[in-house]
C-alpha cells in the first residue's frame, strides 16, 4: 500500500511568480525564529539567575544546554554567552547583574537581529573603557543596533571600530610607561628524533646583535656558485656555525656553579673582568673570531685567505 503521508514540493501555500511574497515570507520567518531564540537567551539567564547546579545538576550553563539542545560544546559556548550578554542576571545575594549590551538584548527580542551581528555588538560593548559615559555607550549601541538591523555583520564591525577609535582612541593601552620592560626569553627542546626545537622572544638590541650576525652568513654561497639550501636552512647553517664559533672563542663563559663549589675556589684566584658590553659587535670578540667567518660555507670553494696560526 502506498502512503499518502509524502510531503509536499514547498511546505507553504503559495502562489507562484510572486517573488516579493516569497521573500517577505521568507523575512517573517526569519525574525519569528529569531525572536524565538531571543526567548531560549532569556530562559537560559533565568536558570543561570537560579543556579543551574541547583536545578539540574551541571556545573555551568553552557554543559547544561550542550546536553539539552544536544549541540557541539563550542556552539553552547555561543548561544550561552550570548543570552547572559543579552539578559540581566540576579545574584544569589539578590543584587542584579546588568546585561553587557541592554539596548541590543532589547532589539534582540523583536527578531530584528542576527547572531552574528549581536555578537559583534557584544564584542565592541566589551571593549568600552570604564571612564566612557553611560550616556555615550548608550548612544554607541543605539548606532550599532540601528545598523544592525539594515546591514551585514561586517558592516557593524567596521562601524564598531570606527566608535572604539573614536570613544577609546588609546585603544584600552593601560600599560604603565614606567612598568618593567620584559626580559628576554628562550626554549630549547629536544625531540624524539635527537633534532631540537628552539624559540625566542628577544629584547630589541639583542634581536638586533643577532640578526647582525646570522645575516651576513646566511647569504647565498659566494662565487657564483649554485646554492640549492633554502633560506631557512642558509640561516640554520648561519646559526650552527656562530655556536661552533663561540664553543672555540676564547671567551666562552664556565658553567654557573653552586655555592659549595664557588666555596673552593683557591683565595688567590683573581676575578675575571667582564669586558664593557658596547654596541659594536667588532670588540665582542677578538678580531681572530671574527676572521673565522670567512671560512668556506657548504657549497663554496675554499677561500684564499687563511686564519692566521696562533702565536
Amino acid at each position: 500500500m502506498t502512503s499518502t503521508n509524502t510531503p509536499n514540493a514547498f511546505p507553504l501555500d503559495l502562489p507562484e511568480g510572486d517573488p516579493e511574497l516569497l521573500l517577505d515570507e521568507l523575512q517573517t520567518r526569519l525574525r519569528e525564529g529569531r525572536r524565538l531564540f531571543a526567548e531560549v537567551g532569556q530562559i537560559l539567564a533565568e536558570i543561570e539567575s537560579r543556579g543551574v547546579r541547583e536545578l539540574y545538576g551541571y556545573n555551568s550553563i553552557a554543559v547544561f544546554y550542550e546536553h539539552v539542545a544536544r549541540v557541539p560544546r563550542a556552539e553552547a559556548q555561543k548561544v550561552t554567552g550570548r543570552a547572559l550578554a543579552l539578559n540581566s542576571r540576579r545574584s544569589r545575594d539578590g543584587t542584579s547583574t546588568p546585561p553587557v549590551a541592554p539596548l541590543t538584548g532589547a532589539a534582540a527580542a523583536t527578531g530584528v537581529l542576527a547572531d552574528g551581528s549581536i555578537d559583534r555588538i557584544v564584542k565592541v560593548m566589551r571593549r568600552l573603557p570604564e571612564h566612557v559615559p553611560a550616556d555615550a555607550r548608550l548612544d554607541a549601541e543605539k548606532v550599532l543596533v540601528d545598523l544592525a538591523g539594515v546591514a551585514r555583520p561586517r558592516d557593524v564591525t567596521i562601524a564598531g571600530t570606527d566608535l572604539l577609535a573614536r570613544l577609546d582612541p588609546d585603544g584600552g593601552d593601560t600599560k604603565d610607561p614606567g612598568s618593567k620592560t620584559p626580559r628576554s626569553e628562550f626554549w630549547l627542546r629536544q625531540k624524539r628524533t635527537g633534532r631540537w626545537d628552539l624559540r625566542g622572544n628577544l629584547d630589541p638590541e639583542t634581536g638586533a646583535r643577532l640578526n647582525a650576525l646570522l645575516v651576513p652568513l646566511a647569504h647565498p654561497a659566494p662565487n657564483g656558485e649554485p646554492d640549492d639550501r633554502t633560506p631557512a636552512e642558509r640561516r640554520g647553517d648561519a646559526f650552527a656555525e656562530i655556536v661552533d664559533l663561540a664553543v672555540d672563542g676564547p671567551e666562552i663563559p664556565l658553567p654557573r656553579r653552586s655555592s659549595e663549589q664557588a666555596a673552593e675556589q683557591p683565595p688567590h684566584a683573581e676575578p675575571v673582568e667582564k669586558p664593557e658590553r658596547v654596541r659594536d659587535l667588532a670588540h665582542i670578540r677578538p678580531p681572530r673570531w671574527w676572521a673565522r667567518l670567512s671560512r668556506p660555507r657548504p657549497g663554496a670553494r675554499p677561500s684564499s685567505v687563511s686564519e692566521p696560526k696562533a702565536a
